[in-house]
């Protein structure tokens, strides 16, 4: 290399080792690594307006946000979510203590918050002492601001426009603030959401002879007022108090159009029309007890109705008439307290102990009526012919649940922390079948469960950190399972099911994160094995005779052979419920990098890979498959570049999934999702003020699939058509404007 490229060299590098200087002078690190804090003061050339702005800035903190609505969706590895608050699993933290909700979740309250109420946010990585969680992840901790009496008020505007729709115009409007102590943060918001696709359907015989062509137009809507509130105050005894409440009333208003070429009347709709009203109050309270320890309590009381109606007609105009309907009512709450005890045994060893009780209701019912004499076409024969009752379902379910636990953290070292905690559970179940006529059939069911758990925290180095994690979890019931409904996408009944048993799951885990010095991101490699049992998915309910009319098992009645007639007679059923086993194990890459070695050190960029083999038995052929319309392979990415001097940050985001496929008694269906990717641009007009613009549904295809019918049963493996799907989305647009005063 020559004097001139050499020079070169050290010049390009000196500048990008300075550009990354600059950001780690508003960093700080603990001693062991385990922390790390960014002062407010970091996040001023950033112009950030709220607390969730300031998050996405910091390397990495889309992932956690994204990863934090997954859990509270219900969509980690525990399928069916996670029971009450528990103690376990990633959360964001404010002034060191979760928000006590469940509806009012800490995601909405990120976007409340003005940044400059924010003293600081602290990134902490695997175990550590003194937190509402355990966590073998990471934590995020926000610190709020002292001073005197203040106030600020946020407001955002917004509308999306869905390309070939309409356009939805929604507001918030928040007042946070200190008053004599007390802190307060109250709002209220209009929010439209919904979205829209066109399916393309081909139909095609077991001889594979296309019989027909179909296009569905289809689209979901909702619109909801939003209030919010949150209160906190710290007592001069040094008790501490929060509380928050939630309502939210609102709707939702869908349509479905299917056109068929062979149909003899087009086309056929499904309107649905449902209310909802929900409503949430929750709030804790900590203080020091003084040689007893450090209280803790925190409750949350909630309801959520919803009443849907669904109308479904052939025709259009004059010719137009109701084939069927469908009502469904869904009434559910839940009470939850938690309350435990926190104590120091010496200088490194911390013990948690206390009880958590929740009381869940669930009730639903659902009925479908239809006419005799759908496939008339003397419309005015049919409108005449009277509904009958096609299904009806009416179930009214309560859970009781009690836990005591233990928690243990022990300090090793500055580099060791183990954290080791054991929950026994004991539930009950009383879920009771209203038929029609009014008679009842009850199911009473009890549970007990140990859960222990183990979480390992070693720093190998300041910038190096090994955790591992053994851990028994036991999922909430999806109590939806247990009422008949209408699964349109697939376009089958699925009954209900009341016997289902909570799943349980072994988790066990080890992770590797490397921080590259002077906050230029990290690298995190994880391995992990998940062993479950009575594992939730499609199982074969079918009551099995032979000839002469006597109950025989599955097996016996596939290898008779069954002939057509007897065939003819069976009643081939599937539910959901248990199975004794299944498993899954793989990977999870990730890394979060700043681009300062390439000269953009105010860029980020970060990927996260999974690839994880899950596999159970399957219920109808005896195969073992993955799990249902779940993927192995899972690639997300997400860059993000802020240009401070100019105020503007814009970026990308999106999403790559393997093929996932759905499979119950009588079809085989194939989905191959479309990647899916979004923009974004930001810019500050004025100082506190911000203007927005998002793109999604870029790719305006969804995913395609192969719904493969079967006759009777997949285990006959006799094909009787398939239909090819392609499924296309509007590009949607979000303009915003936001800013505090």
């Amino acid at each position: 290399m020559g004097q001139t490229n050499k020079l070169a060299a050290i010049l390009m590098t000196t500048v990008f080792s300075f550009n990354q200087l600059t950001y780690a002078q508003k960093v700080e690190t603990t001693e062991d690594g385990s922390i790390v804090t960014y002062e407010k003061d970091y996040f001023d050339k950033f112009s950030a307006v709220t607390l969730l702005d300031m998050i996405l800035i910091i390397p990495g903190g889309k992932e956690i946000i994204d990863k934090n609505q997954n859990q509270f969706r219900g969509n980690g590895a525990n399928s069916q979510g996670d029971r009450g608050f528990g103690s376990g699993g990633d959360q964001i933290l404010i002034d060191g203590k979760r928000l006590a909700g469940k509806s009012n979740n800490i995601d909405d309250t990120l976007s409340r918050i003005s940044a400059t109420q924010i003293e600081k946010i602290e990134l902490i990585r695997g175990a550590a002492s003194g937190l509402d969680v355990q966590s073998q992840g990471l934590v995020i901790n926000i610190t709020m601001a002292e001073g005197g009496d203040t106030a600020t008020t946020f407001w955002q505007v917004s509308g999306k426009y869905t390309f070939n729709n309409d356009f939805k115009p929604e507001f918030l409007v928040s007042r946070s603030g200190k008053l004599r102590g007390l802190d307060y943060s109250v709002s209220v918001a209009r929010e439209n959401g919904g979205f829209f696709y066109l399916r393309e359907e081909q139909a095609f015989d077991a001889d594979d002879v296309k019989t027909s062509d179909q296009d569905v137009d289809a689209g979901f809507e909702w619109k909801n007022l939003k209030f919010n509130s949150n209160v906190s105050y710290s007592f001069e005894n040094g008790g501490d108090l929060r509380l928050n409440g939630l309502f939210e009333p609102g709707g939702r208003e869908g349509y479905e159009i299917r056109t068929k070429t062979t149909n003899v009347i087009n086309p056929v709709t499904r309107l649905t029309d449902e209310d909802s009203d929900k409503w949430e109050f929750g709030g804790d309270y900590s203080r020091s007890l003084g040689e007893l320890g450090n209280l803790k309590a925190l409750f949350v009381i909630n309801r959520d109705k919803g009443d849907e109606i669904v109308n479904l007609t052939k025709g259009s105009g004059g010719g137009l008439f109701e084939f069927a309907n469908e009502h469904t009512i869904e009434n559910k709450s839940e009470k939850i307290f938690r309350a435990s005890l926190t104590k120091g045994i010496g200088s490194k060893q911390f013990l948690e102990l206390g009880g958590e009780v929740a009381i869940n209701t669930f009730d639903k019912s659902f009925l479908n009526n239809e006419r005799r004499n759908v496939l008339d076409v003397d419309i005015t024969a049919v409108v005449t012919d009277p509904f009958i009752i096609a299904n009806s379902d009416d179930v009214k379910i309560k859970e009781n649940r009690y836990e005591i636990f233990a928690n243990h953290t022990y300090n090793a070292s500055t580099a060791l922390v183990i954290q080791s905690s054991l929950t026994a559970e004991f539930s009950k179940i009383v879920a009771d079948n209203i038929f029609a006529g009014g008679s009842l059939s009850r199911r009473d069911t009890s549970f007990t469960y140990l859960k222990p758990r183990i979480n390992l925290r070693y720093d190998l180095s300041d910038q190096d950190q090994l955790r591992a994690t053994i851990e028994k979890k036991v999922s909430q019931l999806d109590f939806g399972n247990f009422v008949t409904r209408f699964d349109q996408f697939a376009e089958v009944l699925r009954l209900g099911n009341t016997e289902i048993r909570p799943e349980q799951i072994w988790d066990y885990s080890v992770a590797f994160e490397h921080r590259l010095p002077n906050d230029a991101g990290s690298l995190e490699a994880e391995v992990f094995y998940r062993d479950y049992k009575d594992h939730i998915t499609r199982v074969d309910f079918t009551e099995y005779e032979d000839f002469g009319g006597n109950p025989i098992d599955a097996d016996t009645f596939f290898s008779l052979p069954p002939t057509t007639a007897l065939r003819d007679d069976i009643d081939f059923t599937s539910k959901s419920g248990n199975i004794d086993s299944a498993s899954s194990y793989g990977v999870n890459l990730k890394t979060s990098n700043r681009l300062g070695f390439i000269g953009l050190p105010e860029a980020v960029f970060s990927m996260t890979y999974v690839y994880e083999k899950r596999r159970a038995t399957d219920q109808f052929t005896g195969l073992k498959r993955n799990f249902d319309r779940v993927s192995d392979h899972t690639f997300n990415f997400n860059y993000r570049h802020d240009i401070t001097a100019l105020g503007l940050a814009y970026g990308f985001s999106g999403e790559i999934r393997s093929t996932a496929t759905s499979q119950d008694i009588s079809y085989i269906w194939p989905e191959k999702p479309i990647a899916e990717i979004e923009l974004f641009a930001e810019y500050n007009v004025y100082e506190g003020i911000k203007m927005s613009i998002e793109l999604e549904n870029l790719r305006g295809v969804r995913n395609t699939s192969v719904f493969n019918r079967y006759s009777d049963h997949t285990r006959f493996n006799q094909l009787s058509g398939k239909t090819t799907r392609r499924t296309n989305n509007w590009m949607e647009v979000t303009v915003s404007l936001q800013g505090t005063f």
